[in-house]
């Protein structure tokens, strides 16, 4: 029903609104003033005329500041002009990068063919052990890619895992800030479920159909094998030729005709041959084939079928392969969305499918009379589906808002593409531990045709299709990180009506039920659905639209519009004059006021250009004829300038700003005391300057806020660019005002984890003070911030305290930032004294004797040169990318910088002596381009992050690589076997390899020198045949590897080489207070 719209009969008006109390108000004000002179209060009176006809005037006033806010601010609801008025869209403010687990799981269903996802943190305490506690060699590593250990004694971190007599045990070092990531494939369209290696086709023979179902190696497995089965993933290739070269019963006996139907009640075992459109050959043994067809059937069918079925090109060995690459994409691109969404310090160990349990019931119903078969089986397996994995609703906007959601909830968590997911509907998709029948019971008792279960039976499979719990009545263990999956083909529904048996008529009729069933159970996502809310609708007002109070009195005054008539006397005239200049003052309050309320939306404009704060409306003779008659030299500037003089609106607009910033908890006034000055001169370039930087940082407010813990993302092909930087260091650069090109670096001791064997490992340990301490995992939970010591503002102490106290603020609780205030510039300790004695022998005459005045002067002149050829060094390096300049370039720096001042400060020297001077400093500067240390880390870090993106997935498994090649070596051995001796390999030729990192590093790492190295060393494992070690290490550890293993170990050593630099400083001068960085004892960084 709609509302109906009335007038209400005594509305409430807010004071300034309700004339009737203006009225009364200002009556009290005249009788409390005036009452002495003043006692005709009656409505004839002109100063009562002069009263309501201001209090009028105000109500106006009052009316116009009720307007909606929106209509204030009309000019700016727009989506181009929001962000002006740093009304940010709750879309963008409101929502973050991934932070939790759930955010996470949220982030990759919303990608396109993910059904769900989870994420948990790699515990190696238990991944690293059986349920016995023993150690367990074929567990997954710890650290995701491999192992390192804690030399205690000797204060490193090695690969192996034992002293060299094996007497003593080195402890893991157990990094932290890893995940492990499963995700489970929505089903293809084409290929259908794609989450394993099962594979079914429709057999047809004869009038009859069979459904074929093969199990052949499954994704993971390609990866455990990648030299040989790599191809597989290949959309580039095609399969050409299958060969069945073997079909035989879980007894070996190989299936014919005769046997085949009693052969098909159990698993068939297969030998296929793929030949590739590469001329590769890929052979699967003993695959396992189960063939589903209904008894009476089974005797048309023949093995010729069979074979004919599985070697047709294209049929089920290329909807296998089409699978694998489908899915090796989507994996790949759930890595990259992961990559471009980590938080600081933190990384993504194992991407991988969640492994499928088959689980198949049995059961018997009574149903009734009227029920209809073919429907009631479909929903029953559709509520069974759902139950062992269920579907996360994907909900739109519009949706959550018409169930009355908190907008603070909807927006809560990442930016999705596709809708909105619920945390409640996340928590009920966890991978189950074991399922209940009495939860599927009551599931499928609601079914309205229902009467009764018995017989209620669960059984589980693995991969293979064997048995694991046969025929469990109430609850059915699953395998740990599994996920349950009905088992259709196995599983039976018997349906009774008033005590007779029923089963389905029609197969075809119950598979489109299924069908559609399971296609209203599914949520599409949605792309390209709004879900953004509204901008609220606005009405754009003239505020300054102004009827003078003037043209209110009655005529009989003569100050209307209309004036007095030419007739009347100069006295009539004057005296009319006169009340009209009376009233100008209050008619200029009253426009001023509609001025500044038109304007409303400039006094919050996230604009540093935008300085005014008052604004006045100059009264023209348009607006009250013949006012400017009445003015003496007003112009609108001055008028201005007498409500606002010059840069007096700088601080109120700086208070403008804090009120938008305390909206958002941010506030700059620590960084204004830091930069506080007492000089006016200074002052307001000050307040200039942090204009600037206040609307810098609103204007950028949502992305970094949406990215404040967000990390560079280090898999991209070029890591370095402008763009990928991480979160915290965005926002720092706005909060500390430091430039973009002469920022800092933020390293991630996670990311400096070895993750091939062999590369260099951290120190134990490095401190928040860029000081060496002991730690036994210097890579979790740490940070090492290197920052421009050099700079101007760097080097002063209040600010510096400011500095490091915002980074300290602003990193994650967890995390520990270690800061280093860096120098870049030329650094040997005798340079100063080495140049100063130059100068003194170019000297015209030369001194017979060294004082001590001339001595100081020539200094001064050297330590001037020295520093500006660091500058220019520094601004080079800065403008040209870290490029070092080449000498025709440093030749320059010293005409243009340091010439002048060697001709000036040098008694007497000649051109030849100037000469003497350049080629000494040239030559020096450019020999001495590794003590820029700053710019040798930028260019480490860029460096090894290159390398470091180059490798992918397929590279972490070395060991499942040396396990293959191991087993080939030795036939009659099983992989526990061999477990053990491929974790000592591992440690043997990882701590060989780094051992030699570490001695070749200065003359460069080369692959053939490499290839020497390890060809020289003797694997050792008792019993086993190592043959293939060295050729499988030889071949993993290509160019690329050999450039990672350079660069990673070039970054540990110019990190470890690594020292703050600190300002000179003075102690405080109470008398004089005019020190250029005072401080008190104790009270510095170094003590």
């Amino acid at each position: 029903m709609e509302k109906q719209r009335v007038i209400l009969r005594n509305s409430k008006l807010k004071p300034p609104e309700d004339f009737n109390f203006l009225r009364q108000q200002g009556m009290q004000y005249i009788q409390q003033l005036g009452s002495r002179f003043w006692t005709d209060y009656n409505l004839h009176d002109p100063g009562i005329t002069t009263l309501e006809l201001l209090c009028f005037a105000i109500t106006d006033l009052a009316y116009r500041t009720g307007f909606p806010t929106a209509d204030l601010f009309a000019a700016y609801m727009d989506k181009s002009q929001l962000h002006k008025q740093a009304f940010f869209p709750a879309h963008e403010i409101l929502t973050m990068n991934p932070l939790t687990i759930n955010d996470y799981r949220k982030l990759m269903i919303d990608q396109e063919g993910i059904h769900n996802a989870w994420l948990a943190p790699r515990h190696c305490s238990c991944d690293d052990t059986t349920a016995t506690g023993t150690i367990d060699e074929c567990a997954d590593d710890c650290n995701c890619e491999t192992e390192i250990y804690a030399d205690e004694k000797n204060g490193q971190l090695t690969y192996k895992s034992h002293t060299p007599d094996g007497k003593q045990a080195f402890e893991k070092v157990n990094i932290k800030g890893l995940y492990d990531v499963q995700i489970a494939l929505d089903d293809d369209p084409v290929f259908g479920d794609i989450n394993d290696g099962r594979v079914y086709q429709t057999l047809t023979y004869g009038s009859s159909r069979a459904t074929i179902e093969l199990r052949l190696p499954a994704y993971e497995d390609i990866l455990k094998k990648w030299n040989d089965w790599k191809d597989l993933i290949d959309n580039t290739i095609t399969v050409t030729t299958v060969a069945l070269n073997k079909m035989v019963d879980n007894n070996g006996t190989p299936v014919t005709d005769s046997n085949l139907s009693k052969t098909m009640q159990r698993a068939i075992f297969i030998d296929l041959q793929l030949t590739l459109s590469n001329a590769v050959v890929i052979t699967f043994n003993n695959a396992v084939l189960n063939i589903y067809l209904s008894f009476s059937d089974a005797g048309a069918l023949a093995v010729a079928d069979i074979t004919s079925a599985l070697q047709q090109v294209p049929g089920i060995i290329s909807t296998y392969k089409n699978g694998l690459e489908k899915t090796h994409a989507l994996i790949n691109a759930t890595r990259a969305n992961l990559n471009a969404h980590r938080n600081l310090d933190e990384a993504f160990c194992h991407i991988s499918l969640v492994p499928m349990e088959d689980v198949s019931i049995c059961m018997d119903a009574e149903l009734t009379p009227d029920a209809d078969i073919e429907k009631v089986q479909a929903e029953i397996m559709v509520r069974i589906e759902q139950y062992l994995n269920p579907n996360i609703p994907i909900y739109s906007l519009a949706q959550l808002l018409k169930e009355d959601t908190d907008i603070t909830e909807i927006f809560n968590g990442p930016r999705l593409h596709n809708g909105f997911i619920k945390n409640e509907d996340l928590d009920k998709t966890d991978i189950k531990q074991e399922i209940h029948a009495s939860d599927m019971i009551n599931l499928i008792m609601d079914i309205p045709e229902v009467v009764s279960i018995t017989n209620f039976l669960m059984t589980s499979y693995d991969d293979r299709g064997e048995v694991i719990y046969h025929s469990q009545p109430w609850i059915l263990p699953i395998t740990p990180d599994h996920q349950p999956r009905l088992y259709v083909q196995r599983s039976k529904f018997l349906f009774y009506k008033n005590g007779l048996p029923f089963l389905a008529a029609s197969e075809a009729e119950l598979n489109s039920i299924l069908q559609e069933l399971r296609s209203s159970n599914e949520y599409l996502k949605a792309t390209g659905i709004s879900n953004e809310l509204e901008i609220p609708a606005a009405t754009i007002r003239n505020m300054e639209d102004y009827y003078p109070v003037q043209y209110s009195y009655p005529l009989t005054y003569g100050i209307g519009e209309f004036g007095l008539s030419d007739t009347e006397p100069a006295l009539r005239k004057a005296q009319a004059r006169q009340l009209k200049t009376y009233l100008l003052f209050f008619e200029q309050l009253l426009v001023n006021y509609l001025a500044q309320l038109q304007h409303a939306g400039d006094l919050f404009l996230v604009d540093s250009s935008q300085l005014q704060s008052y604004f006045t409306h100059w009264l023209s003779d348009s607006d009250i004829k013949g006012v400017t008659a009445l003015y003496n030299g007003l112009t609108p500037p001055s008028l201005q300038a007498l409500t606002e003089p010059p840069n007096g609106g700088l601080t109120r607009r700086n208070r403008f700003l804090d009120h938008l910033l305390a909206r958002f908890a941010e506030s700059f006034s620590e960084y204004a005391l830091a930069r506080y000055s007492s000089i006016p001169a200074e002052q307001t370039a000050m307040q200039t300057a942090l204009l600037q930087l206040k609307t810098d940082f609103l204007s950028n407010y949502p992305e970094a806020s949406y990215n404040r813990a967000r990390a560079i993302d280090y898999s991209i092909i070029a890591p370095c660019t402008p763009g990928n930087i991480a979160g915290l260091q965005r926002r720092l650069n706005s909060l500390l005002n430091i430039d973009a090109a002469t920022s800092f670096v933020i390293i991630e001791h996670l990311l400096l984890r070895p993750r091939i064997p062999g590369q260099a490992l951290l120190p134990i340990c490095l401190d928040g003070s860029c000081h060496t301490c002991y730690d036994n995992d210097p890579y979790s939970f740490r940070l090492t911030f290197v920052m421009p010591g050099w700079l101007e503002q760097n080097m002063k102490i209040d600010y510096r305290r400011y500095a490091e106290k915002t980074i300290r603020q602003e990193t994650p609780a967890h995390l520990l930032p270690k800061i280093c205030w860096v120098d870049n510039k030329a650094c040997d300790n005798t340079l100063l004294c080495d140049l100063t004695d130059l100068l003194w022998g170019l000297q015209v005459p030369l001194p017979p004797t060294r004082d001590e005045e001339t001595l100081r002067q020539l200094c001064l002149v050297a330590q001037a040169a020295i520093a500006a050829m660091n500058n220019a060094y520094r601004q080079a390096l800065a403008t040209g990318n870290n490029v070092f300049p080449v000498k025709a370039e440093v030749e320059q720096f010293f005409e243009d910088k340091v010439k002048d001042g060697i001709v000036n400060g040098v008694t007497g020297i000649t051109p030849a002596g100037v000469a003497t001077v350049k080629i000494w400093i040239v030559d020096y500067w450019l020999a001495h381009t590794d003590c820029f240390i700053f710019t040798r880390l930028e260019l480490a870090w860029c460096a090894w992050l290159t390398a470091n993106a180059k490798l992918t997935a397929k590279d972490n498994y070395l060991e499942n690589i040396l396990t293959d090649a191991l087993l080939k070596a030795n036939p009659g051995k099983q992989q526990q076997d061999i477990c053990p001796c491929v974790h000592s390999l591992m440690e043997q030729y990882g701590e060989t390899i780094r051992l030699w990192v570490v001695s070749q590093l200065a003359g460069g790492l080369q692959k053939a020198a490499f290839d020497t190295m390890i060809n020289a060393v003797a694997p050792v494992c008792n019993g086993i045949v190592t043959t293939p070690v060295n050729t499988v290490f030889t071949t993993f550890y290509d160019t690329d590897k050999i450039q990672l293993l350079q660069t990673h170990a070039t970054l540990i050593q110019v990190m470890s080489a690594l020292k703050s630099i600190y300002p000179p400083a003075t102690l405080h001068d109470c008398e004089d207070g005019n020190d250029v960085n005072p401080v008190r004892l104790g009270a510095t960084a170094i003590g």
